[in-house]
């Protein structure tokens, strides 16, 4: 019995040795880029990065540069929303609007809210906005988990700063990601394996680090244009679809009307002019009738733009990079028809 206890105390220990340094690692490398401060979350001449939370990356960018841009004119919404370039939207504007982009992956109306409840109190002026919906933005009205989504300290008054960190640590020790990490940073290349599942990746966006506008896509569309992006593996995700329209499930229940009014109390206060666009997406599930009304009802007919079920831009699978998200083209012909220009 004894031998047994002894050699459970030995397996212990050496368990706490290997540990030990892991919280160290961490705090070193920053893995996430959540403890340390940086000029850029993207360094365009490193061998390989790991993703970062958006909402982290776009909050920190505001808050470091609000002061000295004094933004006035924003765009919201999840990975979708990156696809309207701030330069076309600015062809639709005053001269004197400074365009921000205030993203997030995996958005939600709640963590929305929060970033434009930020901005006001900061004292900024909201003078022109583009929130870019879909089911699943509508949907969420709570903080999201995963440290891929988990909303930043700042925009909740740090109540979770606690779980913001844990979040990320925990993350750090799941054994498929230590693994492929520690690999990646002994040999300084990322391997076929690294990139499954998205633990790393090997090319980087260009990032505007003053209106936090991130384009991943140019290589993509020089391969498009030389019709060698649709491959046989990518034509195997654009999945069939029949002629019948479907809709989304109610998305708009009690506690997001709540958030949407708040929404729009903002605006208000603001005078802000304001689109809301309803993506296209490929999936081609129209929204809920009851949910498009009330954004109408609320926001105003006029300013309510639903891109969703059957229309010329879902049809065709090469408006979009695959089957989550359509090219910039797409929503640079959105604006115009939004904005009734060309």
């Amino acid at each position: 019995m004894k031998k047994f206890i002894k050699t459970i105390i030995v397996f212990l220990l050496l368990g706490l040795i290997l540990i030990m340094p892991l919280p160290i690692i961490y705090l070193v490398l920053d893995p996430f880029k959540v403890i340390k401060t940086y000029d850029t979350f993207y360094d365009p001449n490193a061998k390989g990065w790991v993703f970062i939370n958006r909402d982290y990356i776009s909050t920190t960018t505001f808050i470091k540069n609000y002061k000295n841009e004094n933004y006035n004119s924003y765009i919201l919404g999840n990975s979708r929303s990156r696809f309207f370039r701030i330069s076309d939207w600015e062809k639709h504007l005053p001269l004197n609007s400074k365009c921000f982009h205030f993203d997030a992956n995996g958005e939600s109306i709640y963590g929305l809210h929060k970033k434009l409840a930020y901005i006001d109190k900061r004292g900024l002026e909201i003078k022109n906005a583009i929130l870019v919906f879909d089911y699943g933005i509508l949907s969420q009205d709570k903080p999201r988990t995963g440290h891929l989504t988990i909303i930043s300290p700042e925009l909740v008054n740090n109540s979770n700063i606690i779980d913001f960190h844990l979040t990320f640590f925990r993350d750090f020790l799941t054994p498929k990601f230590l693994y492929a990490f520690l690999d990646f940073k002994i040999s300084g290349v990322v391997k076929p394996y690294m990139k499954e599942g998205d633990l790393l990746i090997n090319w980087y966006p260009v990032f505007d680090p003053i209106s936090n506008e991130s384009f991943d896509c140019y290589e993509w569309e020089d391969s498009i244009r030389q019709n060698k992006y649709y491959t046989p593996g990518r034509l195997s995700k654009f999945y069939s679809r029949d002629t019948i329209v479907k809709y989304s499930p109610i998305a708009i229940k009690e506690n997001q009307m709540l958030i949407l009014y708040g929404i729009y109390e903002i605006f208000k206060k603001h005078k802000t002019n304001y689109k809301i666009i309803i993506s296209p997406l490929y999936d081609q599930v129209k929204i809920n009738q009851f949910d498009l009304q009330f954004l109408k009802n609320l926001f105003g007919e006029n300013n309510v733009y639903d891109y969703s079920g059957i229309n010329k831009y879902t049809k065709d699978y090469k408006n979009y990079y695959e089957p989550a998200h359509y090219r910039p083209h797409v929503a640079r012909e959105i604006l115009n028809e939004v904005y009734g220009g060309k």
